[in-house]
């Protein structure tokens, strides 16, 4: 007889191994931009064979047109009305909203995230349930080449089975792939972006493949991008098929090659599918649907309604909202001006059906009130002005297809769009040397919108950079009483009054409570420590400084200028220790941080470890080239390393960096020249 625990082991040894997962998000993704959905010039292998092993949904939903709610919807299987995000800037994932991560934690699964924006941060919700979640730090973005770098490495400390998601953020503007897509797409930079991202997929894929035994493998877009269509470059304002249909491509055991499934399924369908898929139970509260049948068959999905909406253009420009429902091929959107498209017949969405198929629009029109009735976006967090603002636009009774009347002065986001070149031509004159350009349409456009609050914070930077300061710190009060939680009106205003703190002593008393306010709502902003820091600086407040540079380290912030200029302080007041981890936490955030590898090459020569102080002013002299560094590299090398080529190629090269005329010229030439 087999003792029980023998048994047990046996029984155990013998059950197949569930498969890992790999989801990878693409950020920005059109699906008629991959060779997979038809793209004819398309240049994207890796994910045209994984849609030829696996199956790809031809026309696959994102709920929103932003990053985060939509990446919320793949993660919880809700629609953004009931997770509760409905836009990048003013929202964190509560904690009561299940998240497929942590379903796979609780039956075994080791998790890791790896994300490249800084609207993913870790500090948001979604990092809850990953046993590792590697963020931006205080970087805005990263390309896919380190995102992938990142992950690979990740990927060594993941026994199987794991759950991985690494998300790639590349296609998103200003569109500048790498070398050779740069000049290969020269023409079509967003198709290179795309390129360069499935290049990059495809090395991820390899190595989880080579990390996982058996594989499930989720690639999904989180949104499109409107290259022009209906008057919008980018994404976000409306919910047109540019940005809401997105790839959906899944591999792995059981799933029918080449399959493309007919009918409408959603990003909210990702995370039932997976549980489904892996035998594992649904999350509590789903509204997407397992789509396992159709994978493993490639039979159609069965018909339902998907809901898709945009908060942006009233959290972003006082406009009114979009809601839409999409019942087989029709859809309806919600909005002071109703509309209706066949899709089937009208991809593109140029004929508007709502008065032709007027019965039809309202029974949508229906439906549609029926799921939203009652819905105002408020969670934990948001800017309690703003949700009093929905409710007011609400009750105005447009929701339903109210015609223009009923709606007073509500701004329809069709008749909004045409004002954005103005913001854009302002966001441009900051950027330039005549910042005094961009004044004149900004005021224009807020006469007839003053609610919007890009066009408050970039007029308020075209006077501060102008000089206007006074100007600035009004229009940054008036974006301030208009959105009082909003951590950058709090931060641009910090830094209008910053401008004139060390001759003022009211102004710097009423900066530094703004960068604290700013601070308070978001304290992993690196922009708001690095201009507050600043500030200190210009007014010899060192200690201020130096407590501040340590609060944003304490607050996980992995920004290698502020580490830099914390430890140039630790260096000055002789802690060496402090400077060198400073250094070091600066290097490892980037590089090729110069400050820092001047600030280790003067540690290692001050510790007599000449050989290290060398290579510091190499990598030094690499990223920065300067006549001094290599005129100390070249005494280094002929000095304490006693290395005579070295030193000869040293002074040479700094000799070649000495400007013409320059009495130093003699001196180096005859170094140079001294050394055999």
């Amino acid at each position: 007889m087999i003792p029980t625990l023998l048994l047990a082991a046996a029984t155990a040894a013998a059950a197949p191994q569930r498969p890992s997962v790999l989801l990878v998000t693409l950020d920005t993704t059109r699906a008629d931009h991959l060779g997979c959905y038809g793209a004819k010039e398309a240049a994207t292998p890796a994910l045209d064979a994984l849609a030829a092993e696996g199956a790809r949904f031809p026309r696959a939903l994102s709920p929103a047109p932003l990053t985060f709610p939509a990446h919320v919807s793949i993660l919880s299987g809700r629609v953004p009305r009931r997770h509760g995000v409905r836009d990048n800037a003013m929202f964190r994932l509560g904690a009561d909203v299940p998240l497929l991560q942590e379903q796979l934690a609780r039956h075994g699964y080791a998790t890791a995230a790896v994300v490249s924006a800084a609207v993913l941060d870790r500090g948001l919700g979604l990092a809850r349930g990953f046993s590792s979640y590697e963020d931006t730090g205080a970087r805005e973005e990263r390309g896919a080449d380190r995102t992938v770098d990142a992950a690979i490495a990740r990927l060594a400390a993941l026994a199987p089975p794991f759950f991985l998601w690494v998300h790639l953020y590349d296609p998103h503007a200003p569109y500048a792939p790498p070398e050779p897509f740069a000049s290969r797409f020269s023409t079509r930079p967003y198709d290179g972006e795309i390129a360069f991202m499935d290049a990059q997929a495809g090395r991820l894929l390899a190595a989880a493949r080579a990390r996982a035994g058996p594989l499930l493998v989720v690639a999904a877009g989180d949104h499109g991008e409107s290259l022009g269509e209906h008057g919008e470059d980018g994404h976000g304002v409306f919910v047109y098929q540019a940005t809401q249909r997105v790839p959906l491509i899944v591999a792995g055991p059981a799933i029918a090659a080449g399959a493309a499934p007919a009918g409408s399924v959603g990003l909210i369908d990702v995370a039932p599918t997976i549980l489904d898929l892996l035998k594992l139970p649904p999350l509590a509260g789903a509204d997407g649907r397992s789509l396992a049948a159709a994978l493993t068959s490639g039979a159609p999905v069965a018909s339902r309604d998907y809901e898709l909406e945009s908060y942006f253009p009233l959290f972003s420009y006082g406009w009114a909202p979009l809601r839409g429902l999409v019942r087989e091929d029709t859809k309806f959107i919600d909005a002071p001006r109703a509309e209706m498209y066949d899709l089937a017949s009208d991809p593109r969405e140029t004929k508007d059906l709502r008065e032709p198929r007027a019965r039809e629009a309202e029974t949508l029109s229906r439906a549609l009130f029926a799921l939203i009735e009652g819905d105002t976006p408020s969670p934990s967090g948001m800017d309690p002005g703003l949700a009093e603002q929905a409710r007011r636009i609400a009750s105005l009774g447009y929701v339903g297809g109210s015609t223009p009347a009923e709606v007073g002065d509500v701004i329809d986001p069709k008749d909004g769009i045409a004002w954005i070149g103005a913001l854009q031509e302002g966001r441009q004159a900051v950027r330039s040397k005549h910042p005094a350009a961009g004044t004149a349409g900004l005021e224009r456009l807020l006469a007839k919108n003053p609610t919007n609050l890009p066009a408050l914070m970039t007029l308020g930077a075209c006077y501060q950079a102008a000089g206007r300061i006074d100007d600035a710190v009004k229009i940054h009060r008036r974006a301030l009483a208009l959105y009082p939680k909003s951590n950058l009106t709090w931060f641009n205003l910090a830094a209008a009054l910053a401008e004139r703190a060390p001759g003022d002593p009211a102004a710097a008393k009423e900066a530094k409570e703004a960068y604290e306010r700013s601070l308070a709502i978001d304290p992993r902003h690196a922009e708001a420590y690095r201009s507050y820091g600043d500030m200190l600086r210009r007014m010899k407040d060192e200690r201020g400084e130096r407590a501040l540079l340590l609060r944003a380290r304490k607050a996980g912030v992995e920004d290698p200028g502020l580490e830099t200029r914390l430890g140039t302080i630790l260096l000055g007041r002789r802690d060496a220790g402090g400077a060198r981890d400073a250094f070091e936490r600066a290097l490892a955030a980037d590089p090729a941080e110069p400050e820092a590898l001047a600030g280790l090459g003067q540690l290692d020569y001050d510790a007599k470890d000449f050989r290290s102080a060398a290579r510091r002013y190499e990598a030094l002299l690499a990223v920065r080239p300067s006549a001094r560094i290599a005129r100390v590299l070249g005494d280094l090398r002929s000095g304490p390393l006693n290395d005579p080529n070295g030193a000869r190629d040293a002074y040479r090269r700094a000799l070649e960096l000495t400007p013409a005329g320059d009495p130093s010229r003699a001196e180096l030439k005859r170094l140079a020249g001294r050394i055999p």
